[in-house]
């Protein structure tokens, strides 16, 4: 099933721009050969296809910073165990049973979750199958960002395979897929991992993503072995800079914050997956954004989460901001949305995240239910309000992806079905 590239005309719409002003306006918007030709009131002429956006908000789409698309198939899975234990006794020896069918039946899942979420690009750190999530993502018409988890210190993993399997999962990339580096993090990298990964991606001109102080245990034991911080361990590294993708970063210090905006760094939150498993602390993101990083958010993966819905981290990520600092505007619903659509953009470095002429054409009509009425304020509505079920069509560079609820890039049926039958037979082996 394939939705090819069309002219689209959304006719009468509320338009959420994210432009410079941040504008909310009511009108059309015209998507030609994959970008936003237009956006106006009253546009002439003809289109290919014509949606009625009348009583709906069309925003930028989603865009999950932060996601482990083959734990799908655990969803539900080691419930209950802190975060060393839940990784240690239950996914990584899971994971270990993966095999190529199972990660693509995984990644197509994962994708027609997001997509019925408004969600149209992911950065995903994955621990094998690289070409099959790609496939996949080709096959549902969802931009993604591609990379192999690696991981030197763990048992029958070593430097040298580790760099190998990372220089040999880059793949070519299109105008869906791209691909990165991905040291799992700075306790399961030994330093040369971590040194020879950010070497490689400075020459590829990649970005890098890492797991970064989501534990309080983590920061603990990397300042007992290496006397410092993890930032500044990262940094000393060489990890840290504009091509990095930080997930979690909740433990941290003053210090930490400022070395993390002065190198540029895309800071992800996931604060669903950090409160399921007890991690303790909440990401400081107001700090984070005004030391000068990249403020994101990701879902992480439905086995710690457990679902990939970005409204929902939009909510949790305003009003745990509210909680931490006793504020309420700490984190006004404007900026949560700039974290789940701008700022994601800025970070995987895609002409997108916004609605104005030019952009590419990444776009979420949602419908206005019992949910979203009235609309005094349609940014809060979103932020604090919605959910996929409200999600009626996205477009995604230019291709009609979902229409009326219905996904016309994948067979729903099929789809699920096969990730019921791959999990059925991980749990077996």
């Amino acid at each position: 099933m394939q939705s090819g590239m069309m002219d689209i005309l959304i006719k009468n719409a509320t338009i959420i721009t994210q432009n410079a002003k941040r504008e909310t306006l009511k009108g059309d918007i015209l998507v030609r050969d994959g970008v936003i030709a237009e956006v106006a009131k009253g546009i002439a002429g003809k289109a290919e296809f014509v949606l009625d956006g009348r009583g709906k908000l069309a925003l930028p789409g989603l865009v999950n910073m932060h996601t482990h698309v083959a734990m799908t198939l655990l969803r539900g899975y080691g419930e209950g165990l802190p975060l060393r234990r839940w990784l240690r006794e239950k996914i990584w020896p899971t994971e270990e049973k993966e095999t190529a069918a199972d990660a693509h039946a995984a990644a197509q899942l994962a994708m027609l979750e997001m997509i019925r979420g408004g969600t149209t690009a992911m950065a995903e750190m994955c621990r094998m199958g690289v070409p099959e999530i790609a496939r996949a993502a080709r096959e549902a018409g969802i931009r993604a960002h591609i990379s192999l988890g690696l991981f030197d210190l763990l048992p029958g993993r070593a430097l040298e395979g580790e760099l190998r399997a990372m220089e040999k999962s880059i793949g070519e990339p299109d105008r869906l897929v791209q691909y990165g580096v991905a040291p799992h993090s700075p306790y399961m990298c030994s330093e040369e991992l971590l040194r020879g990964a950010a070497r490689f991606a400075g020459k590829r001109k990649l970005r890098l993503h890492i797991h970064v102080s989501e534990t309080r245990e983590e920061v603990l034991g990397i300042m007992r072995d290496k006397k410092v911080s993890p930032y500044e361990y990262l940094d000393k590294a060489g990890v840290l800079g504009g091509n990095a993708i930080a997930a979690h970063g909740s433990w941290v210090s003053k210090k930490e914050i400022a070395l993390a905006g002065k190198r540029k760094i895309s800071l992800v939150h996931t604060p669903a997956s950090n409160l399921k498993l007890a991690t303790g602390g909440i990401c400081p993101v107001v700090e984070y954004g005004s030391a000068g990083a990249n403020v994101c958010m990701g879902t992480d993966g439905a086995a710690s989460n457990n679902s990939l819905d970005m409204f929902a981290e939009m909510k949790l990520t305003a009003l745990l901001q509210k909680h931490r600092y006793w504020k309420a505007d700490a984190l006004p619903p404007a900026r949560a949305l700039d974290f789940a659509t701008i700022n994601g953009a800025r970070a995987l470095g895609i002409d997108s995240g916004r609605i104005e002429k030019g952009a590419l054409a990444d776009i979420v009509l949602l419908e206005r239910g019992p949910n979203l009425t009235p609309c005094n304020d349609p940014v809060s509505n979103i932020v604090y309000a919605a959910n996929p079920s409200n999600v009626t069509d996205v477009i995604i560079d230019g291709k009609l992806v979902m229409e009326g609820r219905r996904i016309r890039t994948l067979d729903e049926a099929a789809v699920l079905q096969r990730a019921e039958d791959a999990a059925r037979e991980m749990r077996r082996r």
